[in-house]
């Protein structure tokens, strides 16, 4: 078994949630796609600001079209040669990202959701808009959200499919730094994913759960996952930065994520955290 490439990490550092998020940045781009405002940019612009679903954030926060103007822009996100729009930017003080579909002289909403775009491809060629948008724990939240969304069109209609949801626990520690390749994994016998790089963090105390400490849930043996870094802690011991497939049938014990109470299907979304060298096995 190969020892993967140490990644250099502080310990105690305080990490914000925009610092979180950093983690997952690979390229931005998303401005790329934006196209130069027309005569009829005002006029369309308040078309989409008009859909039910932008009304009803704008109502959440007491915020009016004009305050938040600046962050519409023209795209044409499914390249079929028309201006579609997106709303990338803030309501208030919450980020949000909404595009809109152009459907003759109306705006439908193809994606509606609160955080930020931080990845993205180029506009390069007949490829559509792929992106990332994280959505970070706050206002007494414990989940960060990394959703990776892909753009489909059947029938000439456009659509996005959620590729893949991940779950990120309030706190945890993100590396600075990926191994030059991820490397798929499995648990041997049984593994504890972690807020930390240690075995146990008394400082975080679970209150009357099953679980204590900084465990985020065990899992059973042949649990699959993706190691994306390493570390070594103060005594020695080798520690990877894992995201876990919780797939139909897997047994986590003492599911945090879970009980945190945030989603209908916490369950079936992929987890970060950290597992011990001595837990998993990896080619």
């Amino acid at each position: 078994m190969r020892r993967l490439l140490t990644t250099i990490w502080i310990m105690g550092l305080g990490i914000n949630l925009l610092a979180q998020g950093s983690f997952f940045l690979k390229d931005l781009n998303i401005e790329q796609w934006y196209i130069a405002d027309n005569q009829s940019a005002e006029a369309d612009f308040r078309r989409a600001a008009n859909m039910p679903e932008f009304q009803a954030a704008l109502a959440e926060y007491g915020a009016t079209f004009e305050e938040v103007r600046s962050s519409f822009h023209f795209i044409d996100f499914d390249k079929n040669g028309t201006y579609d729009i997106i709303f990338n930017g803030k309501i208030k003080h919450q980020d949000y990202v909404f595009i809109f579909l152009r459907s003759k002289d109306n705006f439908p909403v193809a994606i509606g959701e609160k955080g930020n775009i931080i990845q993205a491809n180029l506009p390069e060629k007949n490829n559509l808009l792929n992106f990332s948008l994280w959505r970070g724990a706050c206002c007494g939240n414990l989940i960060s959200h990394f959703i990776q969304y892909v753009c489909i069109t059947t029938n000439n209609t456009a659509y996005f499919n959620t590729a893949s949801h991940s779950l990120i626990y309030k706190g945890t520690f993100l590396p600075g730094q990926l191994i030059p390749h991820i490397k798929p994994c499995s648990v041997i016998s049984t593994a504890q994913l972690r807020i930390e790089p240690m075995t146990d963090d008394e400082k975080r105390i679970a209150g009357n759960t099953s679980w204590k400490g900084n465990s985020l849930g065990m899992y059973p043996p042949k649990a699959t996952g993706t190691i994306f870094a390493e570390t070594k802690d103060a005594m020695g011991n080798y520690w990877y930065f894992v995201r876990m497939n919780n797939e139909s049938g897997t047994n986590i014990h003492s599911d945090r994520f879970v009980y945190a109470n945030e989603m209908e299907d916490a369950n079936l979304q992929f987890y970060y955290g950290w597992m011990k060298h001595e837990e998993i096995s990896f080619e």
